[in-house]
């Protein structure tokens, strides 16, 4: 019995090494990139430089890459922008990172992005500097860490925005990763190639109200760079 248990083993094992190495001859199949699609407007914003803020203005839907230098030296009034963006880090066009701006950002956490019709009057917060760094604390937690796969997972927040022109806007972070979804990199390590390219929906309002949930074909703003 013992012999042909030792048998059984050997040839289970030479099977399994021979299908191991076929299977390593196998070409893998041509990456899918998956598009998010909603009846919303969609902006992706290439936010991949450390050293560089990308600017935009969801009015128009054009973007402005700056140095950081820039806001540091309170210079971003030169430009028409709503949102900025860096990696992880998001600021607005207002408080510390420009005196002169108006926006600023009210986090309405994890609700019903439909749902919400009409953009407070009050309550919106700037930015400020905390040990040396500009930040909004609005937007300081808009993702969660993932230190298995060390990857960037939106918590899918609602944001009510007062733009620079003095409109206003609801916005949610779908994910972090170009042509990648936020439940595609729970179990895996998703592509550093693909990090830091941020993908929006967003909602402009008309006179303080956000239109009602009327599906329209999907809208996708390429930003021009600047």
């Amino acid at each position: 019995m013992l012999l042909a248990a030792t048998l059984i083993f050997h040839t289970t094992l030479d099977y399994m090494l021979n299908s191991i190495e076929e299977f390593e001859t196998v070409p893998l199949p041509p990456k899918k990139i998956k598009v998010i699609s909603s009846h919303n407007p969609i902006i992706q914003v290439d936010a991949k430089a450390k050293e560089s803020w990308m600017l935009v203005n969801f009015s128009s839907g054009k973007t402005h890459k700056v140095p950081e230098s820039d806001a540091e030296k309170n210079t971003l009034n030169n430009y028409e922008w709503d949102l900025g963006f860096s990696r992880t880090k998001i600021i607005t066009n207002g408080g510390a990172t420009n005196p002169l701006g108006k926006t600023g950002v009210i986090n309405l956490g994890p609700v019903d992005f439909e749902e919400i019709s009409t953009a407070p009057s009050k309550g919106y917060v700037e930015d400020k500097v905390s040990f040396g760094n500009l930040i909004n604390q609005e937007f300081s937690g808009w993702y969660n860490y993932r230190t298995r796969t060390h990857n960037i997972e939106s918590k899918n927040n609602v944001y009510i925005v007062k733009l620079a022109n003095n409109g206003f806007m609801k916005m949610r972070i779908l994910n972090y990763y170009c042509g990648k979804k936020d439940q595609d990199c729970r179990s895996m390590m998703c592509s550093r190639q693909e990090a830091a390219c941020l993908t929006l929906e967003y909602v402009l309002a008309k006179n303080g109200q956000f239109p009602s949930n009327i599906p329209e074909p999907v809208k996708e703003i390429s930003p021009n760079i600047n």
